[in-house]
This record gives structure tokens, C-alpha cells and sequence, in this order.
């Protein structure tokens, strides 16, 4: 694997989207004031005396816009007061192991925010940073690397095992991460002066479940380019704290660590990207949920519940692929159904163009096997299906179908059957959660001492 230009690595740290929480303003948006730009490391509030710095709100303002071209600077730094109060609640009532759940397959909780500090700064000041990188020796990081010596096998085995070893995961131990912390990936030389190390062990500590396999396959380019990139995320990091001060760049870290929890506290609630993700609270609000409030969600959304009563269809049965085929091209081309069911169909209902009558909901035609039903409900009216095979064994022989269906008839689900019920239950106690969040967040606003600085109403911030 040839090693990516260092400019290549900044831009793919890019790549990480910005998610704005959908949470409403608290108040009426506070209106600019006739401010110049603040400092970046001036506070845009106070939070219970805790300072949110201007280059946070500016940052994620500017961020915010490049969804949303008529975001305005008030509202993001309402969502950012409201998510540190929710953040922090969230933290106290449910603990950061249930709200990174499953992180054994994805990245980490710090490692995903780290990822998505880089990206966002990347995002906003990569033109900046492109062209101090221009000023250095070789007009590039890497002219500043220091290459270290190869990894042997029995480094590696002290760390990984013996290849081929049976291993319960891919995860390595406190012991592990040790002997990995002697092996020096990669050295560099800093632009202010001094040296830095990327080891094996700052590798490991940064990888999802894909890239622990890659680590104990010895996959050495991966190994590399992963030293890499870190360096590239380090010279991201330096130059931000450089330029805009490390405070700043911690401010802002806490920003994106508010906004993760506030998303994870949502999918608890059932709310998010995934909404059917599993959720302990909402299994909790739906079990709750009683038949007047099941049968009360039915009345208001009926039409969610529409399923096909029954159909009136045809079918032909071929004895194989290459009959079927021949048929189904015939079809194509615009015959008759019912005289090419007369014509060619096996079955015994052949002399009656291949009619199967009414086909009702959770039945089956009569003498037919129930996967012909499955079929028939699959089918919009009118549309000639595509040659299907019957189920059978490997090897077996088995004729293939094509159906018809000539008319759909639609009713509703039983209002007291178990997937009402099911689906209700749910919606309701997904409304019900979201309710509660919203009564939190309230309440958080309301408790709270929140202070808006002449920094916050100022209508641009630092550059």
C-alpha cells in the first residue's frame, strides 16, 4: 500500500457530517447587537457559571449553515445551552455505559468525538491550515516524518498472540495495550519544535471492530497508514490550539461530547436516526400503555393499518425453468393469460384458464399450498409475476408459477389484534418518551442560570 499524501489524509478527516440536535429554541431568538467579533476564547454564556466560549457557538453556527443557509447564530446557541444541561443529565441518570451501549462494535465514545473534533475544525479552517503546511520543509507533513524500524513477528506475537491462536474477541488487554505502547509505529517531528511518536498501542485504542481484525491479522500498511492519519489528526489539533487557543479547542471537544449524549439520550427515548433500535425505556412506556390508549391511537391513524382482505387471481404451473420462461415471454409480448393457463398448465385447474377464485387474507386457495397465498398478496393488480420457482428440497424437481392477481380488495386490521396492539403500544410510548425529554429540557432551561455575554449576542464571532 503506498502511503496517502498527508494533504489527502487532512481532507478525509473532513468527511465526518455535522448533526445538529432538532430541538427547538427555548425562547424567542435574542436579536445581534452592533458587536465586533469576540475573541475565541471570550464566554458566549455562562451555565450555571460554567463558560460556553464564543469560538463554540461560531463554530457550530457555521456548521449548522452549511445545512441550513438561514441558521441563525441565536437559535445554535440556544440548542448548545440546552444540550450542556441535558448532556449532564443525561450523564447523572443513566451513566455513560447505557448510553454507549455497543460500542464493542463501533468506535469508542472518545474516539468518536476526537474523530469528530478533527473533522469539523478540518471542515471550517482547512484552507488556513493547508497553507501553513505549505510553509513547512517539503511543503508537507511529510517531510517531517521519522520512519521507525519495522515491526518484527515476535514483537507482534507479544502483543497478539501466536497467529492462528483461538481467540474469544478481537479486544486487547491492559497487559496487551502495555507491551503495544513500546512499539513505535511512526516519529515525527513537531513544526514548533520536538518530536512526537505514534505506537501500536495509540493504534489499537482508536479502531472499531474491523480495524482490531485488521490489527491482528498483521496487516503492517493498515498499521501505517493508521500512524498516519493520527499524525495528520495531531497536526489538525495543534494548529487549532495554536491559532484559536487550547481552551478553545477543549470548549468546543465538550460541545460535540454534549451533542453525542444528548443523541444517545434520544435513542433511548426512541427517537433519532434509528427509531427501531431497541430501547430498555421505551420496552417500559409501552407495557404501559393500556387497550383505551391502543384502541385511541387506532381511531387517529386507521389508515396505518390498511392491509389486502383478499385477491381474485390466476396462476400457470410450468413443469420447468425453461417452459416457464417461454411463457412468461409470451406474456411479455401480450397474450392472453387465462388461454396460455389452458394451454400449458400442469395444474388441475388448467381448463379454467387457471383461476383460483377469491384468495382470503391468512388462507390459502383451496388445495393449494399456503406459499401460493404468500405469493398472490406480494402481487399488484394487473402486473404478471416474474417466474417463481416452488419450494423444494436441493436436487429435487420442482414446477415453477406466475400469477395474476386481477383484483385487490383492502380492509383494515382488527382493532383488537395482537399487532395493533404492538405497533400502538409502541407509537404511544414513543410519544410518551418524547414527551418527557421535552418536559426535561424545560425543566433544565427553567433551573438553570444561563447568562448571555455581549460575546453571545454578537453577530459574528472569531474568523
Amino acid at each position: 500500500m503506498k502511503p496517502a499524501p498527508f494533504a489527502r489524509l487532512l481532507r478525509a478527516l473532513a468527511g465526518a457530517a455535522w448533526v445538529a440536535c432538532a430541538w427547538p429554541a427555548a425562547a424567542a431568538p435574542l436579536q445581534a447587537g452592533p458587536l465586533q467579533a469576540a475573541p475565541a476564547s471570550v464566554p458566549a454564556a455562562r451555565i450555571d457559571g460554567a463558560p460556553l466560549l464564543a469560538f463554540s457557538v461560531e463554530s457550530s453556527w457555521r456548521m449548522a449553515r452549511a445545512g441550513d443557509p438561514d441558521a441563525q447564530r441565536s437559535a445554535t446557541l440556544d440548542v448548545l445551552i440546552a444540550n450542556r444541561l441535558l448532556a449532564g443529565e443525561a450523564r447523572k441518570r443513566f451513566g455513560e455505559a447505557a448510553l454507549w451501549a455497543g460500542q464493542r462494535v463501533g468506535f469508542a465514545r472518545e474516539v468518536s468525538i476526537d474523530d469528530q473534533l478533527v473533522s469539523t475544525l478540518r471542515s471550517l479552517y482547512g484552507k488556513e491550515m493547508e497553507q501553513d503546511l505549505q510553509q513547512l520543509p517539503g511543503a508537507g507533513l511529510d517531510s517531517l516524518l521519522r520512519p521507525a524500524p519495522p515491526l518484527g513477528d515476535a514483537e507482534l506475537d507479544a502483543v497478539f498472540g501466536k497467529p492462528g491462536a483461538l481467540r474469544l474477541d478481537d479486544s486487547l488487554g491492559e497487559a496487551q495495550l502495555a507491551q503495544a505502547g513500546k512499539l513505535v509505529l511512526l516519529r515525527f517531528g513537531k513544526p514548533g519544535g520536538g518530536e512526537g511518536s505514534i505506537s501500536l498501542a495509540d493504534v489499537a485504542r482508536r479502531q472499531n471492530v474491523q480495524g482490531r481484525v485488521a490489527l491482528f491479522a498483521r496487516q503492517r500498511d493498515f498499521m501505517q497508514q493508521q500512524a498516519r492519519l493520527q499524525v495528520a489528526s495531531w497536526y489538525v489539533l495543534d494548529w487549532s490550539a495554536r491559532r484559536f487557543g487550547a481552551a478553545s479547542v477543549a470548549d468546543l471537544r465538550r460541545v460535540l461530547a454534549d451533542q453525542a449524549d444528548v443523541q444517545a439520550l434520544m435513542r433511548l427515548h426512541g427517537m433519532g436516526d434509528d427509531q427501531h433500535a431497541g430501547s430498555g425505556l421505551l420496552d417500559t412506556l409501552a407495557a404501559q400503555v393500556g387497550a383505551g390508549q391502543v384502541r385511541a391511537y387506532y381511531a387517529r391513524h386507521r389508515e396505518d393499518f390498511v392491509r389486502i382482505e383478499r385477491v381474485r387471481a390466476r396462476h400457470i404451473r410450468l413443469p420447468d425453468e425453461a417452459a416457464a420462461r417461454k411463457v412468461a415471454a409470451a406474456l411479455a409480448g401480450g397474450a392472453d393469460f387465462a388461454d396460455l393457463a389452458r394451454r400449458h398448465s400442469i395444474a388441475p385447474d388448467a381448463a379454467a384458464g387457471g383461476a383460483l377464485g377469491w384468495v382470503q387474507h391468512d388462507s390459502k386457495p383451496a388445495g393449494k399450498p399456503g406459499w401460493l397465498a404468500h405469493l398472490l398478496f406480494t402481487q399488484a393488480p394487473g402486473q404478471v409475476s416474474a417466474p417463481v420457482r416452488t419450494p423444494a428440497g436441493p436436487g429435487r424437481d420442482a414446477p415453477w408459477e406466475i400469477v395474476l392477481v386481477e383484483e385487490r380488495v383492502q380492509g383494515y386490521q382488527a382493532a383488537d389484534s395482537e399487532s395493533v396492539r404492538y405497533v400502538a403500544s409502541r407509537a404511544v410510548a414513543r410519544e410518551m418518551a418524547a414527551a418527557q425529554l421535552a418536559a426535561l429540557r424545560s425543566e433544565l432551561l427553567r433551573k438553570a442560570r444561563i447568562e448571555i455575554t455581549r460575546a453571545g449576542m454578537a453577530g459574528a464571532g472569531p474568523a
